[in-house]
C-alpha cells in the first residue's frame, strides 16, 4: 500500500469514528453505560491519530494540493473542536519561534517558586493546552479593532514580537478569519446535534471530547520538556514500539520533524536512520517525565 492510500485509510478510519461519537453510533447500536465508557477509551486512544492527520494537512504533507490539505484540515479540526486556523498558527509558530515565552510552559520565571509555578503548569498539561486553541478562536468574532487590541494585550517580550506581528498578519485575513468563524459555528452545531442524538449518554460525546483535549495536551510539549531555553530546531527523538507508532504517525520522530517539517510522516524513520543520532530514550517515560512539573531552565 501506498503513502497516499495509506493516508486514505487513516483518514476514513477516523472520519468513521468521529461520525460514530457525534452520534451515530446510539442510533445503530444500543450503548450502555460500559459501552459509553469504551467510546470515550477509543476517543482518547485515537486523539492523536486525529490530530496527526490534521498536522500533515498543517505542513502540507497529506495531499499535493494546497486547497485539499486546508479542507481536509479544516473538517478534522472541526470533528476535533479544535478550528485549523488558529492550530495551524500556533503549530507553524511553535516552529518558527521553539521555546519563546509562550512555549515553554515548564520553565519558572528567574526567582519564581515551584509552586507559584506549579499550578497552571499542571492546569495547562492535563486539559488547558486544548482548551487555550479553543478560547483562541472566539477574540476572532470580535471586528478587527477587537483582534487587534486582544493581541496588543498578549504582552511584550521581546522573543515573541515576530509572533506577535505573524498574528496580526493572520488573523486580520478577511479570508482566514471567516474560516474560523464558520468552523466555531460548524462545533457548536455539531456538538449541540450530538448532545441531542446521545440524549440520556450525553456525556459519552462530552467525555469524548474532554478525553482527547487531555491526551493532546499532554502530548503536546513532551518532546521539548526540560530542553534548553535555546534548543532552537532541536527536539527528542525516541523509541517506540512501530506496531503502534503509526497512532502518533511516528511523531516519536519529532526532532527529525522540526528539521524537516515537510517530511511526509511515514518516511521519518528513514529520514531519523540516515541522520545518524542515537535515540533519546523512551516515548512513554518521556511523557511521565513532564509530571515532575515545572523546571528552572538555562
Amino acid at each position: 500500500m501506498s503513502a497516499r492510500q495509506t493516508d486514505v485509510v487513516l483518514l476514513l478510519a477516523t472520519a468513521a469514528i468521529a461520525v460514530m461519537l457525534f452520534g451515530l453510533a446510539p442510533l445503530l447500536i444500543h450503548v450502555g453505560r460500559l459501552g459509553g465508557v469504551g467510546f470515550i477509551a477509543l476517543a482518547a486512544l485515537t486523539a492523536p491519530l486525529h490530530y496527526g492527520l490534521m498536522h500533515e494537512t498543517m505542513h502540507g504533507n497529506l495531499f499535493e494540493s494546497k486547497a485539499w490539505n486546508r479542507r481536509v484540515g479544516r473538517a478534522l479540526g472541526v470533528t476535533l473542536g479544535l478550528p485549523f486556523e488558529t492550530m495551524r498558527f500556533g503549530h507553524l509558530a511553535h516552529h518558527g519561534f521553539n521555546r519563546h515565552t509562550y512555549d515553554r510552559p515548564e520553565a519558572m520565571a528567574p526567582g519564581q517558586s515551584w509552586f507559584s509555578a506549579a499550578g497552571l503548569y499542571y492546569f495547562m498539561l492535563v486539559c488547558g493546552n486544548d482548551l487555550l486553541y479553543a478560547v483562541m478562536s472566539l477574540p476572532l468574532f470580535l471586528p478587527e479593532s477587537g483582534v487587534l487590541w486582544v493581541i496588543s494585550r498578549t504582552g511584550d517580550h521581546p522573543d515573541t514580537q515576530a509572533m506577535r506581528n505573524a498574528a496580526l498578519r493572520t488573523f486580520t485575513n478577511k479570508a482566514r478569519v471567516r474560516a474560523v468563524r464558520i468552523d466555531v459555528v460548524s462545533e457548536i452545531a455539531l456538538a449541540a446535534l450530538a448532545v441531542w442524538l446521545w440524549g440520556s449518554l450525553w456525556w459519552v460525546f462530552a467525555g469524548a471530547v474532554v478525553a482527547r483535549w487531555i491526551v493532546l495536551s499532554i502530548l503536546d510539549n513532551a518532546p521539548h520538556y526540560a530542553m534548553p531555553l535555546d534548543s532552537g530546531l532541536n527536539a527528542r527523538n525516541t523509541h517506540m514500539p512501530r506496531i503502534l507508532a503509526w497512532l502518533i504517525l511516528n511523531q516519536n520522530f519529532h526532532g527529525v520533524h522540526h528539521h524537516a517539517p515537510q517530511t511526509h510522516w511515514q518516511d521519518l524513520p528513514a529520514a531519523f536512520q540516515n541522520a545518524k543520532r542515537p535515540l533519546d530514550g523512551n516515548w512513554a517515560v518521556a511523557l511521565v517525565r513532564q509530571f515532575r512539573g515545572p523546571q528552572r531552565l538555562a
